[in-house]
């Protein structure tokens, strides 16, 4: 039992420090996340999401039976759908 908790420890500072070594020659780009969330509700034991990844906006509904694909539109697209709803909304 002790061999396997050695091989883990010695795996896991491996890999700590190939993370390390990623970070400080700037081969991870954490400005530029691919993914990033826009919004997020919860619904009682689930949650809904809304998603930027790259040129898509996913809406997804994710709970204890899976997550459930609700939409997808490209990122123009979005961006015009909440110009048009600013438009119908009442000026406070």
């Amino acid at each position: 039992m002790s061999r396997v908790f050695l091989a883990l420890a010695i795996m896991a500072a491996v890999g700590a420090f190939f993370v390390g070594l990623a970070k400080n020659r700037g081969w991870v780009r954490q400005d530029g996340a691919h993914v990033k969330i826009m919004a997020s509700l919860p619904l009682g034991k689930d949650v809904f999401f809304v998603l930027k990844c790259g040129p898509d906006v996913l809406a997804l509904a994710s709970g204890q039976g899976g997550t459930r694909l609700l939409g997808r539109w490209k990122y123009e697209e979005w961006l015009r759908l909440e110009d048009n709803r600013e438009g119908e909304r009442p000026p406070t």
